[in-house]
């Protein structure tokens, strides 16, 4: 065989090896990217959902618990009541 030849096939094998590596690489790349599109579409549905709930909580929580503040001055009408019901009904306040 000549030095051309040799120098020929080596040419083509390291041709087709390059082009196996970059092939084999673009496969993996692309397939990870699919496995991330896929999981990143995912999560825009759970946070959709947790938006949602949260939304939900926002609009319940009125309704369902009360807070500091109302707590305080609903139990000072109910003892500013319970005040008139025990010193009568005249006075306003607390009898010193």
């Amino acid at each position: 065989m000549d030095a051309v030849q040799i120098t020929t096939i080596i040419g083509a094998s390291a041709s087709l090896l390059c082009t196996l590596v970059v092939g084999a690489l673009t496969f993996f790349i692309k397939k990870t990217l699919t496995t991330l599109e896929e999981a990143d579409r995912k999560n825009a549905s759970q946070i959709e959902k947790v938006e949602e709930k949260l939304n939900d909580l926002k609009a319940d929580l009125p309704l369902i618990y009360v807070t500091r503040e109302d707590y305080i001055r609903i139990m000072n009408r109910v003892e500013d009541k319970l005040d008139q019901l025990l010193y009568g009904a005249g006075s306003k306040g607390k009898e010193e």
